[in-house]
């Protein structure tokens, strides 16, 4: 990676501008493919040949959160708070100064697709520090992580900025193996218009996730890069109350990224928000559910696939 973007100081709060209730925020519609063969949840892009080839693919980084405010304008240009996304990461304690706050802090590109039964996603992050040992941490930012903030039906209203939710749904997985603790999945759900954090497993039951460790492969520069593939079951979002029925072609969801970067810190450590921000349903960008196909082309071997899912039991 040549990345190297030095930041000031950042706040470790998620301070929110009165002003960004009125921004104009540009409309992000990204059109998300459909898979023929749903991917194997192992934490591997690359476990059949093409498996993810035709995904919606987006970079999450301080470099982007850059190239974005640059072009569509900030809500507070030194702290790197743009209008479509954000870099919260903090210095942590020991961290270089040279490498926090910049991609070389953290840096991550996140497929995604759709099916009948499911939403899935991979991501590749680099990161310079892996942090999800702290023993007291039961709250999911507290750890490396990656939250994939849903507004279900599009409702584009609500929010920490208003106080009030609507059909939102964040499902956090853990820099870890799945089931590593008690703590690696936490869906939360929006009930009676307040989020409810929830780890009991007749609620979360159905999500799930691969991670692996990627030592510097991505790039990083503390033997800290992991990959990370979700799944996240309509049936799940159905169970919790905030979607009525799973989505078909043509249906739109609201969506924002964040990944967690701790760094060793004892409680909240920074982070980087994408493709909106989190705390506010109306700033999100937009899937639009599409037939475009992502996947193995017509010509992959069916023996090919069906070898890869066999040997993706025994991770």
């Amino acid at each position: 990676m040549s990345k190297r973007f030095l930041a000031v100081a950042a706040t470790a709060c998620s301070i929110m501008l009165v002003s960004s209730l009125f921004a104009e925020v540009p409309e992000r519609i990204r059109e998300l493919p459909m898979f023929k063969v749903a991917p194997i949840i192992d934490g591997d892009r690359f476990s059949v040949a093409d498996e993810w080839a035709g995904a919606d693919e987006r970079e999450c980084s301080p470099s982007q959160v850059l190239r974005e405010g640059s072009e569509f304008g900030w809500r507070d240009v030194e702290l790197q708070r743009g209008e479509i996304s954000a870099n919260q990461l903090n210095q942590s304690e020991g961290e270089d100064a040279a490498e926090a706050l910049t991609d070389a802090d953290i840096f991550g590109m996140i497929w995604t697709g759709w099916d009948a039964d499911a939403l899935y996603y991979v991501a590749e992050v680099a990161d310079n520090v892996h942090d999800v040992e702290n023993s007291v941490a039961t709250a999911w930012w507290e750890r490396d992580s990656i939250s994939l903030y849903l507004d279900l039906l599009n409702e584009d209203t609500g929010g920490d900025i208003t106080g009030e939710y609507v059909n939102l749904n964040i499902i956090n997985y853990t820099a870890a193996p799945m089931n590593s603790s008690e703590t690696t999945i936490t869906m939360t759900r929006t009930v009676q218009a307040s989020r409810t954090f929830e780890q009991e497993q007749d609620i979360i039951e159905g999500l799930e996730y691969g991670y692996k460790a990627r030592g510097d492969e991505y790039g990083g520069t503390g033997d800290a890069d992991y990959s990370q593939e979700g799944k996240i079951p309509w049936e799940v979002m159905i169970r919790g109350g905030n979607l009525p029925g799973a989505p078909d072609v043509g249906s739109e969801m609201g969506y924002s990224w964040i990944i967690l970067d701790p760094d060793g810190d004892e409680a909240y450590g920074g982070q980087i928000l994408c493709e909106g921000w989190a705390s506010e349903a109306a700033n999100y960008a937009t899937w639009v559910f599409t037939t475009n196909h992502v996947g193995p082309t017509e010509g992959t071997a069916v023996e090919s696939d069906s070898w890869a899912r066999i040997k993706a039991t025994f991770n």
